[in-house]
């Protein structure tokens, strides 16, 4: 039974945007999103972010703000908060507790084999490798439990794994 999803930023939520748009649209949101994210929150579950990302935590929470993400999502931690980055179990960890919710329980989506897979398979929870904007085969990285080409593949990942 999941009771909560967690998803990395990069790659996974957003890409980079093409080097011809302008400077402030630096990320770009996948186009479902913010569907797949409400479809989730309508089945009652915890949603979470954990990146790696290095930037100023201020500005990483604006464009959680600004991308419409931090209004779909119950938390979101970033390794320049924490001080340490995925595969730590740290990270992990902090936005369980967060979420009041056992590793057991957590299914966790990401794009990179190493960081995403591994570390959330470490610690229990179940994980779904994100392909849609790109294919990691880190050599140390982690056998996924599923895989997903798109983002509502996720969502069929939850409801299989739900029994709907």
């Amino acid at each position: 039974m999941v009771d909560a999803v967690l998803f990395a930023w990069g790659h996974t939520l957003v890409t980079w945007a093409p080097d011809d748009e302008p400077r402030e649209t630096m990320r770009r949101l996948g186009s479902t999103t913010h569907a797949l994210l409400e479809a989730l929150r309508r089945r009652g579950l915890q949603l979470g972010v954990v990146s790696n990302a290095s930037d100023a935590p201020a500005l990483l929470h604006r464009e959680l703000t600004e991308s419409g993400i931090a209004e779909r999502i119950d938390y979101a931690v970033f390794a320049s908060e924490v001080g340490r980055s995925k595969p730590d179990a740290e990270i992990f960890e902090r936005t369980l507790d967060a979420l009041g919710v056992r590793a057991g329980g957590a299914l966790f989506v990401g794009d990179r084999l190493y960081e995403d897979v591994r570390g959330a398979s470490e610690l229990g929870m179940t994980t779904v490798q994100a392909l849609w904007f790109r294919a990691d085969d880190h050599p140390e990285g982690g056998e996924p439990d599923y895989q997903a080409f798109t983002q509502m593949d996720v969502l069929n990942v939850v409801r299989r794994l739900n029994g709907e």
